[in-house]
This record gives structure tokens, sequence and C-alpha cells, in this order.
């Protein structure tokens, strides 16, 4: 499938890939990030499901700062965000439905998010992502994109890993 950004009924595609869609977050999608900032599951490694509180904040909040990844038809399955970490480099972060998970989708939205990202930000000479060390899914994601471990530090009473990869 070609790489052009494209618009569909269900949103403006930033990318796509065979089976998905990464698209800007719309009001619409809030259901699914509020599942996602709720589910003891899916928040197992970020620290638990998110207060009351956070949820009421992050709901009345500017929601376009990720993309959703949706599958062709329109179904939600996760949700990818890049930005700026602390040390200014450019950051991929992410969280997929658990009911999603082992289908590959998360593999390919972030072989796409990485694409995504060299392409919007080509001032980054690189991308990390940073997970537990505990989080072996997360940790065996990041290797099969391509990311290599370069560094691991105590953050949130974790042992957390810093991956990157080099600009292309």
């Amino acid at each position: 499938m070609e790489d052009e950004p494209l618009s569909t009924e269900h949103g403006k595609a930033l990318t796509r890939t065979e089976r998905l869609l990464l698209r800007e977050v719309r009001s619409s999608d809030l259901p699914v990030l509020e599942r996602m900032w709720r589910d003891p599951v899916t928040r197992r490694y970020l620290g638990g499901p998110v207060s009351d509180e956070v949820v009421a904040e992050r709901r009345v909040g500017d929601h376009t700062g990720g993309l959703m990844v949706v599958r062709s038809f329109g179904e939600a399955v996760g949700w990818c965000h890049l930005g700026r970490y602390r040390t200014g480099d450019l950051e991929l972060s992410y969280v997929f439905l658990p009911e999603w998970w082992g289908r590959g989708y998360a593999r390919e939205a972030g072989a796409a998010a990485i694409g995504l990202a060299f392409d919007q930000f080509p001032d980054a000479p690189r991308l990390i992502a940073v997970t537990q060390e505990a989080n072996a899914r997360s940790v065996r994601l990041l290797e099969a994109l391509g990311m290599v471990r370069v560094d691991t530090f105590e953050e949130f009473d974790a042992r957390q890993v810093m991956y990157a990869i080099d600009r292309p």
C-alpha cells in the first residue's frame, strides 16, 4: 500500500499499513481512550489505572497529541504518540487494548509510527522508547522494531529501559 496520507470516513489518516490506519485522534475516540486510561491490564506497567480526577482533566483536555490505531474498517486497537522526552529526544509511546495483543498490530503500527516520526520530525537524529524492564512484551516489541537498548534507570519504583533507533 502507499505511504501517503489519505482521508477516510474514519478521520484523516497520517499513515496506513496493510491492516491499519494511524489517524488523528477525534473527540469520538474519548470512550476508547478512557478505557485505556482505566484498564488495569493495559496500565499494569504504566502506574496502574488513572484516577477519576485525572480522567476528568484529560476528558476536557486536548486529545490531538496522539494517533489512534484503527483496523481498516474503523475499530480502534490502540494509540501511539510521538513527542519529546525530557532529554529532548523524539519519543514513541503506545498503548494497545488487551483483546488485540498477540496479533501483530502493535508491531505493524510501531513500524509505521517510526517511519512517520522521521518524516514529521526531520531534526530528530533518533527515536527513543521507554518501558519497564519487567514489561517483557514491550521489550520484545521494541527489539522487533529494530530498536536497541541504550540505557537503564530506576524511576517510578521500577527498573526502566530506554531503547533507541537512529534515523535511517
